[in-house]
């Protein structure tokens, strides 16, 4: 479910990014609301609650076919990929 949200956070913010820019993961905050049962399609939303010119907050939930089952806050910070990796091969 984490993933999913994670997922759906970075998503949501790709249309802010320019050039080679992406965001990263910076902080979650997540309610486990209610079991699911095995094999049961979950699905994940973000949207964005708050933004202070390089870290964004996003709330976060996740629904199976009945329920709410999860919700919070993933905060993501915006990076440039191309430093990032060199900084990473250092």
């Amino acid at each position: 479910m984490i993933r999913l949200m994670e997922t759906a956070a970075f998503h949501a913010l790709q249309p802010y990014c320019e050039g080679d820019e992406i965001t990263v993961g910076t902080a979650i905050n997540i309610e486990h609301r209610a079991a699911s049962g095995i094999g049961a399609h979950i699905r994940a939303e973000a949207v964005l609650q708050s933004f202070d010119g390089k870290f964004y907050t996003v709330r976060v939930t996740a629904h199976d076919d009945a329920q709410e089952i999860g919700r919070g806050t993933v905060g993501r910070a915006v990076v440039s990929a191309g430093k990032f990796m060199a900084r990473m091969e250092r």
